[in-house]
């Protein structure tokens, strides 16, 4: 099938055609005939990266008045980001006709907001429903003639426990309202919710052999936790021509990654709650325009993320759960390329791990980090490779190197040595670091530990969950499972600010 078989209009379709799109996947060839039918309740299940958003927003923009001045659509989205990323998706696929859109969501002024409502008059506001609340509340965002609710990523909504304003905002909205749901996993409240809310929904969930995409490569590395930070490092020094992501559980994992690696050159930048919201759009700015090769994130803060030729994905120790995984490492292998996916995996959650590939339909092939003898090879090739580019670049520009005249000084100090012995003083002091770096610690993989994996099966850590504190960082290894927990309400918009909550925690037991 075709986008031209769907009975798009011809403006939608030229849209379509500028964004290279001819063939439309699963979910948007059977959900698109069904909303365009009108006056319809629908629940929509597909997985990440099967291109959901396009699967609403089409028909959605096939069914507005362009003339009325009121807002006839309400999005609602987790995050700042995914907001943000269903707006650029309505502005792209409605590029040719009238539509006015709006985003609300918090850690940005309410008065440019409060603006837009009111001087631009949006057919469409898509926003996070903390910030839609407090626009209601305003009396700004008037609701009582809006016939279109769109729920987007409603499995993530309920982790981060805005389902109860989810029905709030539903309470506002006329009787004959429809509502559209698109969720990647059914868990029982999101299904209360239909069976309470919805008016004899369609239902449509796309059925895959595998819950991840056959185009993405999975390895996981068996590595200490107080090791894995210098096998990223590994990874990230003989790997080329990078573009990804990098989750990590904690903002201060995240944080420390990202420090570390600006320390050891590598071009990245980070995405978490305690950023404002200018931080965070200048973060994705540079990482779209691929003036960083690599994104450090949680996951909360990486919701929304919409890239289309990322090459990797690299999970900094073992995901919350196993949906996150499938999030994870469904933003590579998109569009027909190919991705990879590396997790860094304590060797005593390899129970956990054999959960993960039962959960998925796949089996993670085990890897090994490049040995010290290949990492020494490629720092080396790395160094002259960029030497060699300088070099040419110079040629190009018809250039000369900036010197003075202590040039010619250091020349005739240098008279008296053979060329074997400037190249190893200069080799020793351009490498020296990096490569007492990894000779001291030498090889990092470890062997697999035999565990219990029943524990996992439930989506606790049980017994493997105090194993795993006694592999040289016990006394820190516990926080890592707090990310879903302190994210809640924060790192989303429901508190309309652009940090994260500093609630008080218990100590673990360990």
């Amino acid at each position: 099938m075709k986008f031209e078989d769907l009975n798009l209009s011809k403006e939608l379709l030229r849209a379509i055609e500028d964004e290279g799109f001819s063939t439309p996947s699963d979910i948007q060839e059977k959900a698109i005939p069904k909303l365009l039918e009108g006056n319809v309740d629908f629940v929509g299940q597909a997985q990440t990266g099967t291109g959901k958003t396009a699967a609403f927003v089409l028909p959605l923009l096939s069914q507005l008045c362009f003339k009325s001045n009121e807002v006839q659509a309400l999005i609602l989205a987790p995050t700042r980001e995914l907001a943000n990323q269903v707006h650029e998706e309505i502005k792209k696929f409605g590029k040719y006709i009238d539509v006015r859109t709006l985003t609300v969501y918090g850690g940005t002024s309410y008065e440019k907001q409060i603006n837009g409502l009111r001087k631009g008059r949006p057919q469409i506001v898509v926003g996070t429903t903390g910030r839609v609340m407090d626009l209601m509340k305003k009396g700004v965002l008037k609701l009582n003639n809006t016939k279109q609710l769109i729920l987007d990523e409603a499995d993530e909504m309920l982790n981060m426990g805005f389902l109860d304003d989810v029905q709030e905002i539903l309470k506002v909205l006329p009787p004959e309202r429809n509502i559209w749901m698109f969720s990647a996993t059914m868990p029982k409240p999101i299904i209360n919710l239909v069976n309470k809310e919805f008016k004899d929904p369609q239902i449509l969930k796309i059925e895959k052999t595998t819950l991840s995409n056959a185009d993405i490569e999975q390895k996981y590395f068996l590595i200490r936790p107080k090791y894995q930070m210098e096998a990223l490092c590994r990874l990230l020094d003989f790997e080329t021509d990078m573009y990804g992501i990098v989750f990590c559980k904690t903002k201060k994992e995240v944080g420390e990654l990202g420090v570390e690696l600006l320390a050891r050159g590598h071009k990245v930048d980070v995405l978490h709650g305690d950023l404002n919201q200018n931080q965070r759009d200048a973060a994705m700015k540079k990482f779209k325009a691929g003036h960083v090769s690599l994104l450090i994130c949680t996951d909360v803060a990486a919701r929304g993320i919409d890239v289309n030729n990322l090459t990797h994905v690299i999970n900094f120790g073992f995901p919350q759960d196993m949906e996150s995984y499938v999030h994870r490492i469904g933003r590579t292998g998109r569009a027909g390329t190919k991705g990879k996916a590396y997790t860094l995996v304590d060797p005593h959650q390899s129970g956990k791990l054999r959960y993960l590939e039962r959960f998925v339909k796949t089996k993670l092939e085990p890897a090994k980090l490049p040995t010290v003898a290949k990492l020494k090879v490629a720092l080396v090739d790395r160094e002259l490779a960029s030497m060699a580019t300088l070099v040419e670049t110079v040629k190009e520009k018809g250039e000369e190197f900036k010197l003075d005249e202590t040039y010619d000084h250091f020349k005739e100090s240098l008279e008296g040595l053979s060329r074997d012995q400037i190249l190893k003083v200069l080799f020793s002091q351009k490498f020296r670091k990096d490569l007492r770096r990894y000779q001291d610690l030498g090889e990092l993989d470890a062997k697999e530990a035999v565990r219990s994996e029943r524990s996992f099966s439930r989506g606790g850590g049980g017994r493997n969950r105090r194993d795993a504190g006694r592999s040289g960082s016990s006394r820190r290894s516990p926080r890592r499972g707090s990310e879903r927990s302190s994210s809640r309400g924060s790192e989303g918009a429901k508190s309309g600010s652009g940090s994260d909550s500093s609630r008080k925690r218990r100590r673990p037991r360990v």
